[in-house]
């Protein structure tokens, strides 16, 4: 039978406890890593109406799934990079998962008011009206405003919209810098 001298057992005995620690350190940061993805997951994104705001992820992912596009929708921009827009205000749910069809991402996505400056005119019968008040108070086109206020203000913006163009196209000769 071989026997072990002191400093033999106490070198062993110490890498023992060397590993046992590493292993627990491991164990427990995986634990936390899991708790932070899962309250990550578990959380609310919030988005403002028709605005955008990045969602990083930290594992890749191959398909990205919205439960209603009306209410929020995704661009993607690469394995790892999600762009959501908002586009009604309600909630719906985002999934994302890898090339193995695992879910590595599920939240529900809440699509809110712009911001503070924006304010609503509720008149009656008449219907709502809407305007951004930064600085002063113009009116701009917002979900579940009086339909026929809606379009006449679409149509402005159009117009206003093709006449910026048809001028940038004849300031410079019918050229607008993008490839034709």
């Amino acid at each position: 039978m071989r026997q072990t001298s002191r400093k033999e057992g106490s070198n062993t005995m110490r890498a023992y406890r060397t590993k046992k620690k590493a292993l627990r350190r491991i164990l427990i940061g995986a634990g936390c890593a899991a708790l932070v993805a899962s309250a990550a997951q578990a959380n609310d994104f919030k988005v403002a109406l028709n605005e955008t705001k990045a969602l990083h992820l930290g594992t890749p992912v191959s398909t990205v799934i919205v439960g209603n596009p009306a209410i929020a929708d995704v661009s993607v921009e690469g394995s790892r990079l999600l762009y959501v827009i908002g586009r009604s205000f309600g909630t719906t749910n985002l999934v994302a998962t890898d090339s193995d069809g695992r879910a590595v991402l599920d939240l529900d996505v809440s699509v809110t008011s712009q911001s503070a400056s924006t304010v609503t005119l509720t008149r009656g019968p008449g219907g709502q009206l809407s305007y951004n008040c930064t600085p002063r108070c113009e009116r701009i086109a917002g979900v579940g405003d009086n339909p026929d206020s809606y379009d006449a203000l679409m149509k402005q913006v159009a117009g206003a919209l093709g006449a910026g163009a048809s001028a940038a196209q004849n300031s410079t000769g019918g050229q607008t810098g993008l490839a034709e």
